[in-house]
Formats: C-alpha cells, structure tokens, sequence
C-alpha cells in the first residue's frame, strides 16, 4: 500500500466528518433533536454524490493519483455513516418501532435511489462535455 493513497484517505475522512458534524449541528438546532433528519440527509446526499464521483472516475477522465480515494473513501466515507444510522434506528424502536421501520427502510431506499441518480447524472454531465 502506498503512504499517499493512506493520507488522501485521512485528509478526506477528516473533511468529511468535520461536514457531517456541521450539518448534524445545523439541523438539530433548526429542527430539534427528534427524529434523526440529520444522518438520513447526510447518507442520502452522500449516495447521490458517490454516483457523480463514481461516474467520474469510470469516464475515463485523467485524475489525479488518489483523488478518487480522498473522494469516495475519504470524504464521503466520513461523511456519511452507517453506525449512526443504525444506532438512530435503535433508539427510534423504543419511541416508535414502525417510525424506527420506516426510517430504517426509507433511508435504504432513498439512498440507493440517490446513488443511482447521481450515476446517472455523471454520467449525462461526462456525455454532455
């Protein structure tokens, strides 16, 4: 493994997580602390934008060595987060067990909706250039 590859990745990951936590912050101060709007917005914003990167990146465009793994891995990985997710499920089933389903399912859904129109909108944008 190279030292490179390892170091986009720790860049990107603290860029990422540091966007994940501002947004967290934003939207539990502008819509309270309840349902967990914060991590299903952040996961399906971040399906969307591993579409256009991996579109990207599958064009064939010339990047630059790591980019794609400061992107991907990097900063959407830190980004978005699967761990919050499911504790946020967790903690919804002692609320409300269908309100915990429907999150748990909604955000699955839209997540992989959001990822396959964020390819197909990279792709259409890489076509159209």
């Amino acid at each position: 493994m190279k030292a490179g590859a390892f170091a986009a990745v720790a860049l990107g990951g603290a860029i990422g997580s540091m966007l994940r936590y501002a947004v967290a912050l934003v939207m539990v101060e502008k819509l309270g602390p309840g349902f967990p709007w914060h991590t299903a917005l952040i996961n399906v914003v971040g399906s969307l934008c591993i579409g256009l990167v991996a579109a990207y990146l599958q064009s064939g465009a010339g990047i630059a060595p790591y980019v794609g793994v400061f992107l991907t891995v990097g900063i959407l990985g830190g980004f978005t987060t699967f761990s919050t997710f499911s504790f946020d499920t967790v903690t919804l089933l002692s609320e409300s067990p269908a309100l915990a389903i429907a999150y748990c399912v909604g955000s699955v859904v839209l997540g992989v909706l959001a990822a396959l129109a964020g390819l197909a909108a990279g792709r259409a944008i890489m076509h159209s250039t």
